[in-house]
């Protein structure tokens, strides 16, 4: 055979052979994190930045280490920002770590970045105004 066609049959047999594999379910474990959250204002250039947090039963996956369903609590922010602060809209990202001496230093390095930027303004959001809450992991099955 030429290489060509070995590698449209090489290809061939891998298509098959993923579509035959089945997802595995996710491997989690329930842990508190701590968290920050950073929403930016794409109308009257305004950052916001939560306290540091620490949040209970947290779902995080084994292997990765990353915390499941990240974009529902920049959905919580979002929220809270279209609430308390009509300029809309407005652009959420979540920091998050179980270590909290990584959690302090990345608040610091956010911290005095907008403090010393001139085109940022930054408004602090205390945790009496916004608390984070963790969400219920339902694990997704295929059939």
């Amino acid at each position: 055979m030429n290489n060509s066609l070995k590698s449209i049959c090489l290809a061939i047999l891998c298509v098959f052979a993923f579509q035959t594999l089945e997802a595995k379910p996710k491997k989690v474990v329930q842990k508190p994190v701590y968290m920050i959250g950073v929403g930016f204002s794409l109308v009257d250039s305004m950052v916001f930045i939560t306290d540091m947090q620490l949040v209970d039963s947290m779902t995080i996956e084994k292997k990765t280490k990353f915390l499941v369903d990240r974009q529902l609590y920049s959905f919580q922010f979002q929220r809270y920002l279209e609430a308390a602060y009509k300029g809309g809209p407005y652009v959420p990202s979540v920091f998050f770590s179980p270590s909290r001496k990584k959690m302090e230093r990345k608040y610091l390095s956010l911290h005095k970045r907008y403090v010393q930027s001139k085109d940022m303004r930054m408004i602090l959001v205390d945790i009496s105004q916004f608390r984070f809450k963790s969400e219920k992991y339902i694990e997704e099955t295929t059939e």
